[in-house]
């Protein structure tokens, strides 16, 4: 059972603050190095310097990073700059964005989440956990105590209550609205009405939520949690370091946008095309596809021949030149039969399973060396690029999953290889703070 409530979340006060776009940033990981600093410099009241900080060689333990974090945080909310709503609210967050000439508008629920373990009721991670930067998360969220980003939930209904609770919600005034510099246009509502916030909170205690996005920030709000319960011995369940801050979106709404991560391969003896023909054949039909080097729309040429409504691999692998190469998977039991019996057909059928078994390992050679030799992006033209540039040998374009492979996948007690799925638009930082004191 997923235990949401209201809270008084921490914002900018836009009195004092005269363009949001100027001080809220996109996720860590999808932040560049130039573009951090950019906004460090910036704006000096910029999120960027509370949850991806710049660290000095004169650091300490007692000085560094961290403890700038909650230093700067303090000070914003000792001046004014960030303040405390006088209400407790469940949040609604608009975001609204065009993809290859289509409006999009991905409408959420913003609320707090109370910490579960995870495969124990109804929160369930859809990608496996990366823990590289976990212990850098860790150490900003002990130091300010905060959730300063939302960690995203899909989550699934028949009935389409609760979209239809966004859907006229929406249509009153917004507490808050911005465009970002990338031109998404972001809304906020307050929903402070008991009533509507206990049917809201009612209606997710049957429903399982999906992490798409935040599992390794899930990960770290629940060490967190464990660390504070073990040193309280008055701990009773309901201190706010048992709860995180979630954004729920729903997969009935059109404004999600599901999009895959393609994958950028650097070979070490680089691409022969002859040796990947003759190796691929044995679990792929391939075709060869011609298109027009020149065009820029070689990538959505790419997709477009790719795309299916179907559960089946399909996949566009590009080396250079005028052509690409469709694959069509031949035998979709082959990997639950031959290779990996003890994972769900569900976990088999995946692309991003299917191309890492039967061609990065299998006919590349890739395997311990996969981190180092593979990469992904969410933008084909992206990897376009990469291959341009030297950077990578060949791409593979991707369809993005379909829910329904997530609710099978978890539902079987697996999660997908990390870098399967991605969720856009992204809930920018700082948009609502949580602060668990």
């Amino acid at each position: 059972m997923a235990h949401i409530k209201p809270f008084k979340g921490y914002r900018y006060n836009t009195e004092k603050i005269e363009d949001m776009s100027k001080v809220v940033a996109p996720l860590k990981y999808n932040i560049s190095d130039e573009e951090r600093e950019l906004r460090y410099e910036s704006e000096e009241h910029n999120i960027v310097k509370i949850f991806d900080g710049r660290s000095f060689d004169t650091d300490t333990e007692s000085s560094n990073k961290y403890t700038r974090a909650a230093e700067y945080l303090q000070k914003w909310i000792n001046e004014g700059v960030i303040v405390q709503d006088d209400e407790e609210a469940i949040y609604l967050y608009e975001e609204t964005t065009v993809v290859n000439g289509n409006t999009y508008r991905n409408t959420t629920f913003v609320g707090l989440l109370e910490l579960e373990e995870l495969g124990t009721g109804n929160i369930r991670t859809c990608e496996e956990i990366h823990e590289i930067s976990q212990q850098d998360r860790y150490d900003v969220l002990a130091a300010t105590q905060a959730d300063l980003s939302m960690i995203s939930c899909l989550y699934v209904e028949r009935d389409k209550k609760l979209l239809n609770i966004m859907n006229m919600l929406t249509e009153s005034r917004p507490d808050m609205e911005f465009v970002t510099d990338d031109g998404l246009v972001q809304r906020l509502w307050r929903i402070t009405d008991t009533p509507t916030i206990e049917d809201i909170c009612e209606d997710f205690k049957e429903l399982p939520l999906y992490i798409t996005d935040g599992q390794t920030r899930y990960a770290t709000c629940m060490q967190y949690r464990n660390y504070m319960r073990a040193n309280n011995p008055l701990h009773t369940g309901e201190e706010p370091y048992n709860y995180t801050m979630v954004s729920l979106f729903n997969s009935n709404s059109d404004g999600v946008v599901i999009l895959p991560e393609h994958r950028m391969i650097k070979l070490p003896k680089g691409f022969s095309e002859e040796f990947f023909i003759a190796m691929v054949q044995d679990h792929f039909k391939i075709e060869k596809i011609i298109v027009d080097a020149q065009d820029e729309s070689i990538t959505e040429t790419m997709k477009t021949q790719i795309r299916t409504k179907k559960i089946e691999t399909k996949l566009a692998l590009y080396s250079d030149g005028d052509y690409f190469y469709r694959l069509t998977l031949i035998d979709p039991d082959y990997i639950k039969r031959e290779l990996l019996p003890q994972m769900s057909k569900a976990y088999c059928s995946l692309d991003t399973v299917v191309l890492r078994n039967l061609v990065i390992n299998d006919v590349f050679g890739i395997e311990e060396d996969y981190d180092d030799l593979v990469s992904t992006s969410m933008s084909a033209r992206q990897c376009m690029n990469s291959v341009k540039d030297g950077k990578a040998d060949v791409i593979v374009v991707m369809n993005p999953v379909k829910v329904e492979q997530i609710e099978s996948v978890t539902a079987a007690g697996e999660t997908m290889p990390f870098r399967t799925i991605s969720v856009f638009p992204k809930p920018s930082v700082g948009v609502i703070i949580n602060i668990k004191n």
